[in-house]
């Protein structure tokens, strides 16, 4: 009996210690800034898992396209963002957006994309006053 008892408090330890505490980050905006001199189109983020997605259809350049949306817990669910940059289509393969280790889980994170001048993309959080 002191046998077991000894075993079950021993799982218990060993669960306990290997138990992490990963903060629960949540998002309320989608910030898609066009850094270029070309008009970008058909901008589309998609999570396959979930089947949610956003879009925009038109973006200036040097533009903005921007959804505010209320506070989402972010799962780490992979998605593809696909776009059109002058009139060539252009498509990453699904990834995860990482959070950085700096951020704070108890303010809302922005997704960020970027698209540079030469429309390659770049994918970030932050947090705050947007930096475009």
């Amino acid at each position: 009996m002191i046998k077991n008892y000894t075993i079950v408090m021993l799982a218990m330890l060993l669960s306990a210690c290997a138990t992490v505490n990963v903060p629960q980050y949540f998002y309320n905006e989608i910030l898609i800034i066009n850094k270029s001199r070309e008009l970008i189109q058909d901008v589309k983020i998609s999570v396959s898992k979930t089947g949610r997605g956003f879009s925009c259809g038109n973006i200036a350049p040097r533009g903005i396209c921007s959804n505010k949306i209320p506070g989402r817990p972010y799962m780490k669910n992979p998605i593809r963002i696909a776009w059109v940059f002058g009139n060539t289509a252009r498509q990453t393969s699904e990834f995860v957006l990482e959070v950085p280790a700096t951020m704070d889980p108890e303010l809302p994170l922005r997704g960020v994309l970027e698209i540079s001048p030469r429309g390659s993309l770049s994918a970030y959080f932050e947090q705050g006053p947007p930096k475009n």
